[in-house]
């Protein structure tokens, strides 16, 4: 699928991954957890979020890739992907704590912008506004924001982002010694 680092894999989702799914999107969910409430109803919260969001992604991205992420054969992650003949789609890339600040993310993201550049795929995603470890990933990996919203920015990375620098650099270059020649010429009329 994306070539990784040799202690990370891929893997699709079995069914016996669901206690750990459970346990990852719990981790992610601090926002509930603080709620002034019963514990019960806050699992039972979290439960019901989980399950909005997986039919969310099974609606919109019904041909969707759902990975398990490994490190050394263990379970530290999960990403849901969909691509086409143009683009790749990061639905969502979860780390447990544990495993997180690592580098699996970068780890994977890059294996997908190699995998993607290889294709001519640009990918996007949305981040939520309040994620600054993600975006701040992101930015850093070359993402940049093309929208956003009060809770997220859609972002995109394009394969051929260097050869638009490249262009864009040599336009600007052309325009100013356009710029400089036209001024030498209205110089030495004056």
């Amino acid at each position: 699928m994306y070539k990784l680092p040799a202690a990370l894999a891929l893997r699709e989702v079995h069914e016996d991954d669901q206690a750990f799914l459970d346990a990852l999107y719990a981790s992610r969910r601090e926002d509930l957890q603080q709620m002034p409430v019963d514990a019960v109803f806050i699992s039972q919260m979290i439960k019901m979020q989980q399950h909005v969001q997986m039919e969310g992604v099974r609606m919109n991205y019904p041909e969707a890739m759902h990975c398990i992420i490994e490190n050394a054969g263990l379970p530290v992650g999960r990403i849901i992907f969909t691509t086409n003949d143009h683009d790749l789609r990061l639905i969502d890339i979860a780390i447990s704590p544990r495993a997180q600040r690592q580098g699996i993310a970068r780890a994977v993201l890059l294996a997908m912008q190699l995998d993607a550049k290889t294709h001519c795929r640009d990918i996007h995603l949305a981040v939520e506004q309040t994620n600054f470890a993600a975006r701040g990933l992101y930015m850093q990996m070359g993402f940049t924001t093309q929208s956003a919203n009060a809770l997220f920015e859609q972002m995109r990375w394009q394969h051929d982002a260097h050869i638009q620098q490249a262009q864009d650099a040599a336009q600007a270059g052309m325009l100013a010694s356009i710029s400089a020649s036209h001024t030498g010429c209205a110089d030495a009329a004056v």
